[in-house]
């Protein structure tokens, strides 16, 4: 009964610290400033009107680009102020120079050279003088792209309206037949984005209430705090308590977030923010997420806990969390592979590798929900580690939590492992 007791303690000191509160509320808001900052820059772009200049030294290009500028700002007024000038042979540069010094003194915002050589080399000038907005060059882009190809149509004797439809390109609509049969819209950049917020997500949580066991340890054995706890309780009592105390905090933590994650979604999902209407979160993805997380923190903490009771100090500990931090990696790694098939032999063969699977199983479920023994399967190997880890754990934590000094060898790990079996 004692262990309840360290439960409720690692539970109530972790869930009270002021990093937790701050960590709880920050993510979800860092999420959602990850999706909707873009969609605000976007709608705050200064409504504002260019004054351009053209300079054409082919005089075919010049009254084209400002005909097909018709570009107007919210008041209805013209967002560009074109001037279309055609300038033959030598004047050009000339007349460019001029065009430049209007651009720093303020004159003019834009000026476009198009060189008698466009047709042949496809090349013009874009000059500005501060102002580097993408929309804007790329709708110039657009329209001296489109005037240079149907005044080479126009030299060849083609109608450029009738070459346009018949070379128009298609829209592919993306559908994903679903478990049922059913069809599903699919989205690239909306399963990247469910995928890496679901992976980091699950690799924070791991990572970070995984460091806070070992930490929690080594502070405690610094302190002396370990050996008063020890004459209260057993050793295996006192890791089966932090281990589930702390695990505790962490599930508390993802809950909210999962909740958090489910009121989002369904927000984005009735049409509210329409670049988020197409994010479909299905309420198993967070109760997969939860149980991953369960998981895989029990795996991983019982290595980090292992880290805590060999070593004094963090500066100790650094190296050893280094190597099991980096299983953790490979996932985030593997993220583009894993978008682009996810159900490739190498995708299933990670998520069945216990220190792999977690994330990658997860990220595989958000994608194209795999076979369902495939997913029994892999939690079945996350279990059977867990199980050899803990019992590890257990054995080196007993011997290694009143040991201080330099930090064991191998040989000494496995000799403590011996001795307290």
């Amino acid at each position: 009964m004692k262990v309840k007791y360290i439960i409720r303690r690692e539970y109530t000191e972790n869930v009270r610290r002021k990093s937790f509160i701050i960590s709880t509320l920050l993510v979800p808001v860092l999420m959602l400033v990850f999706f909707v900052v873009p969609v605000l820059f976007a709608l705050v772009v200064p409504d504002k009107s260019y004054r351009v200049a053209v300079l054409d030294q082919t005089g075919e290009v010049g009254d084209g680009i400002a005909a097909a500028l018709s570009d107007t700002l919210k008041d209805g007024s013209a967002k560009y102020l074109v001037a279309a000038m055609s300038v033959p042979g030598d004047a050009f540069a000339q007349a460019r120079a001029a065009r430049v010094e209007a651009l720093r003194t303020g004159e003019l915002d834009i000026v476009i050279a198009i060189p008698a050589s466009i047709y042949e080399d496809g090349k013009a000038t874009y000059i500005t003088r501060e102002e580097r907005n993408m929309n804007v060059l790329e709708r110039f882009q657009e329209i001296i792209t489109d005037v240079v190809i149907q005044q080479r149509l126009a030299g060849e004797g083609l109608d450029y309206e009738r070459v346009k439809s018949l070379t128009a390109g298609i829209d592919l609509d993306m559908q994903q037949v679903t478990a049922q049969g059913g069809l599903e819209q699919k989205s690239f950049l909306a399963d990247y984005g469910m995928v890496f917020i679901f992976t980091m997500i699950l690799y924070t949580s791991l990572l970070s209430w995984g460091m806070t066991i070992s930490k929690s340890i080594i502070e405690e054995k610094g302190s002396r705090v370990i050996e008063v706890l020890l004459s209260a309780v057993t050793p295996r009592d006192l890791m089966w308590g932090k281990l589930i105390g702390v695990g505790l905090a962490g599930l508390t933590q993802l809950g909210l977030w999962a909740l958090m994650g489910m009121g989002f979604a369904g927000f984005a999902a009735s049409g509210s923010v329409a670049m988020l209407s197409s994010l479909q979160i299905a309420p198993s993805v967070f109760v997969y997420l939860i149980v991953f997380f369960l998981l895989g923190f029990m795996l991983f903490s019982s290595l980090f806990m292992t880290v805590g009771s060999v070593c004094t100090t963090d500066q100790d500990a650094q190296q050893l969390q280094g190597l099991i931090t980096l299983p953790m990696i490979v996932p985030i790694l593997c993220l583009m592979l894993l978008i682009q098939s996810p159900n490739s032999g190498l995708a299933v063969v990670l998520s069945m590798i216990p220190l792999f699977a977690p994330m990658i199983m997860l990220a595989r479920i958000i994608l194209l929900e795999p076979p369902l023994w495939q997913i029994l399967l892999s939690m079945a190997l996350i279990l059977a580690s867990v199980y050899f880890t803990i019992g590890f754990a257990a054995r080196v934590f007993r011997v290694g939590i009143l040991m201080y000094g330099k930090r064991p060898s191998l040989r000494e790990l496995v000799h403590w492992y011996r001795l307290a079996g």
